[in-house]
């Protein structure tokens, strides 16, 4: 193994060697394009386009297109671009050829003009047509003659600094696979061609599972004055800052005291210490700027429209910041772009949570967030609401319904960027005033569009066509639902509310002198029914004072701390009883009965099951098993019961006896019905027992892995 003082010079060496790829491909004969400039492609109508590629350095490259022919020389660093003038929009497929001196020549085919967007986000803008309510909207653009609308998806790539290349796995894809198309993009991009008849592109550079500091550019971080940690994480491990160079430093020193203590543990069989992180980002894969670096510098500035955003899940403990965080990423793409006043239109947060319990607040800080941002930056920004779309499915994560919200993106760009006179968004809230026992809530005008209205979208479960409508249509028999006042005592409770002219008038008995009003501000607010004439629903809100409640994110950092306690401070007290022990498992008959779990060293662990007790103390990983005789087949229910002498209980219920089969293999196993359906006539079977994993009461302290 090297010496670990050798480290930062080798860091700093390969850094500095990526960080130039033009010295690289110095001589380097080869001819190529950028990755967006593939077969298919469509280019940005009515703005100067930028082509890039790399070639031999003093080769003269001419590229020619749509009857313009411009070329240039290929720079020293390998590397040239030029710009095609502006052009109108075509959906006559043309060759795109790009020609140089030294005889090579590339041809990219079936080039339209129209208008390309920039998608990107987390796993709800990957998510395709095909896994959602987009999936018919799929089949009849799969069906019908090639309508020109595109996409090119990006292949991810983590890097510590901007890179120059990328891919994309089959480039630009027409509409025919369009059932592999993000969803979300897809239903805006059809809004599109349908309104404006001409090609539309989406530009897809997004990640499943990722915090939104991943995607941004780091000049933009580092220029945040609210964003110093996530700067820090940059700085430090960049070698050819002195900042970095002591992180690198310090990790050296850190790695050789943990290998000493490392050592000293494995000798005396106590807990191994966490082996040191490389030095902010470079520990990391998906830290900050580090997807902008490896998956959307690659393809500035190829001409975009605007941008499309559809990200917050993996940012929810982050309080006010998250605000903060799309004010980077937003200027650090105008920046990269040159443009800067690029379109940026957002989702809000979709429902997600397990019931409406109004006290449940899940994501609705996020919401929160994502709402100050953009009443703090209106100008060219535009927040789609969407927490009324998952109704059907709140407890996940996923929503089906990505239709609704594309067309409702679409109505932005519609009337901001294309001149269409459409309503584009619902009521905006703008305050409120507090009028002796009722509290009167106001809507900025513009987004009224003919009025408040009590609104439904129908059924979402319904598979009668037609009835989960957008816009939504109004109800006007129905309450509205989902508001709530708050009085001195800064407690929330249910609030009666009507719509008067263009405001809602708040009241409740039970809270005489208001502070604050708040309205869909839950986990799922699934009855909340405010909308305007046009069938666009209100922005969700809480306000306490004329303050939004959103928590810091330092409080949120200390609340985690405590949350997260018991997973990373080993004397944090505890009592864990392996999953497998749930209610109603099925536990095998004629073996012995393995039962195990963690618990704090020291404590004993006493353990019931029918009738039996047996005790144990845990050893010092904080392990206990203990092991109980065979019992013969049974439906007479048992309980399990285990307790520690620091005060933990744990019962599980509804235990069976039985058989217990151990099932793998291809997802079909427990996908697909155990009959034939064409059948008409057939009846399912009558519903299998639970099944359960079991182990063999094997040594599991040497089986770290049945833990």
């Amino acid at each position: 193994m090297l010496p670990t003082r050798w480290l930062s010079a080798i860091m700093a060496c390969l850094f500095l060697l990526a960080a130039y790829p033009g010295q690289a491909a110095q001589g380097a004969p080869k001819l190529e394009l950028a990755a967006p400039f593939t077969n298919n492609m469509i280019l940005q109508r009515q703005s100067a386009v930028p082509v890039w590629g790399w070639g031999k350095p003093g080769d003269t490259v001419k590229v020619s297109f749509a009857e313009q022919v411009k070329s240039t020389v290929i720079g020293a660093d390998g590397k040239w671009m030029m710009k095609l003038d502006a052009m109108e929009a075509s959906a006559v497929e043309r060759d795109f050829s790009v020609v140089v001196t030294s005889g090579e020549s590339i041809t990219v085919k079936g080039v339209l003009v129209g208008e390309v967007w920039f998608a990107s986000g987390q796993s709800n803008m990957v998510w395709t047509a095909n896994q959602s309510m987009c999936r018919d909207l799929a089949n009849e653009l799969a069906k019908s003659k090639d309508v020109p609308i595109r996409e090119i998806n990006i292949q991810t790539v983590s890097a510590l600094y901007p890179q120059e290349r990328v891919t994309s796995e089959g480039g630009w894809k027409k509409s025919g696979e369009a059932g592999g198309f993000s969803a979300l993009s897809l239903s805006f991009a059809y809004q599109l061609h349908k309104e404006l008849g001409v090609p539309v592109g989406i530009l897809l550079s997004a990640h499943s599972n990722t915090r939104i500091e991943a995607f941004t550019q780091g000049k933009a971080i580092l220029a945040h004055p609210k964003l110093k940690d996530d700067a820090k994480q940059i700085i430090n491990a960049d070698p050819r800052t002195e900042q970095g160079r002591a992180a690198y430093a310090q990790y050296e020193a850190d790695i050789v005291a943990w290998q000493k203590e490392a050592g000293a543990a494995t000798i005396s069989e106590a807990w191994n210490p966490k082996r040191p992180d490389l030095p902010g980002i470079a520990g990391q894969w998906r830290g900050p700027s580090q997807f902008y670096n490896g998956k959307i510098h690659p393809v500035i500035p190829y001409a975009i429209r605007g941008v499309l955003w559809c990200q917050g899940e993996s940012n929810e403990g982050d309080g006010d910041l998250y605000a903060a965080r799309m004010e980077a990423l937003v200027k650090g793409y105008r920046d990269a772009w040159g443009m800067p006043k690029l379109p940026f239109y957002f989702t809000q947060m979709q429902s997600y949570g397990k019931g409406s319990n109004p006290n449940d607040l899940g994501m609705a800080e996020v919401r929160q967030a994502q709402h100050l941002f953009f009443i703090e930056n209106r100008e060219n920004v535009g927040m789609v609401v969407q927490f009324d779309v998952n109704n059907d499915n709140a407890g996940g994560i996923h929503y089906s319904n990505k239709l609704h919200p594309g067309m409702r993106m679409a109505r932005w760009a519609l009337a901001k960027q294309y001149g269409k006179d459409i309503a584009y968004t619902g009521p905006i809230f703008s305050g409120y005033k507090v009028e002796g026992d009722k509290v009167v809530v106001s809507f900025e005008k513009e987004s009224l569009f003919g009025g408040l209205m009590v609104g439904s979208k129908g059924p979402s479960t319904s598979r009668e066509p037609g009835a989960y409508v957008e816009p939504a249509k109004p109800t006007p028999g129905e309450k509205l639902n989902y508001f709530r006042l708050c009085g001195a005592d800064k407690k929330w409770h249910a609030a009666e509310a009507i719509i008067v002219g263009e405001s809602v008038v708040v009241t409740s008995p039970n809270v005489p002198k208001p502070v604050g009003v708040q309205y869909a501000y839950s986990a799922v607010p699934e009855r909340a029914n405010l909308y305007n004439i046009a069938g666009l629903p209100a922005t969700p809100f809480s306000q306490i004072d004329g303050k939004f409640t959103l928590t810091s994110y330092e409080q949120k950092m200390a609340q985690d701390k405590i949350r997260y306690a018991r997973f990373i401070d080993p004397n944090h007290p505890q009592l864990q009883v392996a999953e497998y022990y749930r209610d109603g498992v099925i536990i095998q008959r004629g073996k012995p009965i393995p039962v195990w779990g963690h618990a704090n060293t020291g404590e004993t662990v006493t353990v019931t099951l029918g009738g039996v007790t047996q005790t144990a103390v845990p050893n010092k990983f904080q392990q206990w098993s203990v092991s109980f005789p065979p019992l013969e087949a049974s439906t007479r229910p048992i309980t399990l019961s285990v307790k520690t002498t620091n005060g933990f209980s744990k019962n599980v219920k509804d235990i069976l006896v039985g058989d217990v089969w151990f099932i793998t293999g291809s997802p079909q196993l427990v996908t697909e019905w155990p009959y034939d359906e064409r059948v008409k006539d057939a009846k399912r079977p009558d519903p299998l027992p639970l099944e359960h994993f079991r182990f063999h009461p094997v040594d599991r302290l040497e089986y770290p892995e049945c833990w």
